[in-house]
């Protein structure tokens, strides 16, 4: 049987981060909306990674109510450089107790660049940077959210795929 690695990303990091996974297991690679549920079949191991937006992985309730019966490895790409709590927010945020029995997951730093959003989270974003440069007693986080609109950040590497491409392996 086949094996595949599916992704959905919106300023390139995860799809970065897929393309190398693939590339070193050496399986098919393939953007998330090219892919449909009748596929599932065909394929013995399947990873699925996107990025975190205001919390929330995209796409993952497709991908969890797709694969609520089969085990899958799952990757969220942020803006954090392997901040626990942050990590820790990101499971809470996207998945219960059950999803993450089922489901291996894996976090690989990603990093933020406001520049590349577009669209309806441009928008949005600009009006969080607006009240967050409003408000008084910012916390630690708050602040450095804010110097992210300014200052991109970037923790993306290759290595960072060597636990998640391990156990992939070892399946």
């Amino acid at each position: 049987m086949k094996n595949i690695v599916l992704y959905k990303s919106k300023c390139g990091n995860s799809l970065q981060y897929a393309t190398w996974i693939a590339s070193e297991l050496n399986w098919e690679l393939r953007e998330l909306s090219k892919f449909k549920k009748s596929e599932i079949k065909n394929y013995q191991n399947i990873i699925f990674g996107s990025g975190v937006y205001m919390g929330k992985m995209s796409q993952i309730k497709k991908i969890l109510a797709w694969f609520s019966q089969k085990s899958i490895i799952i990757f969220a790409c942020a803006g954090n450089n392997n901040i626990e709590k942050d990590i820790e927010v990101i499971k809470k945020n996207n998945f219960s107790e059950e999803q993450l029995s089922l489901h291996k997951f894996f976090y690989l730093p990603g990093g933020v660049d406001f520049s590349k959003v577009k669209g309806l989270l441009k928008m949005m974003l600009s009006v969080f940077q607006k009240v967050m440069q409003k408000k008084q007693n910012k916390t630690e986080d708050e602040i450095a959210i804010l110097e992210g609109f300014t200052n991109p950040t970037n923790y993306v590497d290759r290595l960072h795929i060597n636990d998640l491409v391990s156990y992939a392996k070892s399946l």
